[in-house]
């Protein structure tokens, strides 16, 4: 994207390559209309978690990422309000955190090297 150019949508930002976060992401594109971008060759901390990449520039990550998905996949939307009662909210980043560094580790061992 030239410098020029202004980022009008938002991008999920997943590893295409990793297969167990692929298989989740197809799910979602068949009962959404996000636009997913594969971050397989991007920087390791798209590779560590979830992200989302609004059109104003910010970022979601992580947990915040995944509630952001699941408001915009349909059938998701509770799964969304559930997760984001804060106590609710506390629980998943802390499991997320231990998933996701397993899921990374399991990437660059196995199948990037």
């Amino acid at each position: 994207m030239s410098s020029l150019e202004i980022e009008t949508i938002d991008k999920v930002l997943f590893n295409e390559k990793c297969s167990i976060c692929n298989i989740e992401i197809q799910h979602y594109k068949k009962r959404s209309n996000i636009k997913f971008v594969d971050c397989s060759e991007m920087d390791d901390k798209y590779l560590k978690q979830l992200h989302v990449r609004l059109a104003d520039g910010s970022e979601l990550a992580g947990v915040d990422a995944f509630i952001y998905v699941w408001k915009r996949t349909q059938g998701y939307n509770w799964l969304a309000n559930l997760t984001s009662f804060p106590i609710i909210k506390q629980i998943a980043k802390f499991i997320y955190s231990i998933l996701a560094f397993l899921i990374y580790w399991r990437f660059k061992i196995f199948i990037k090297s």
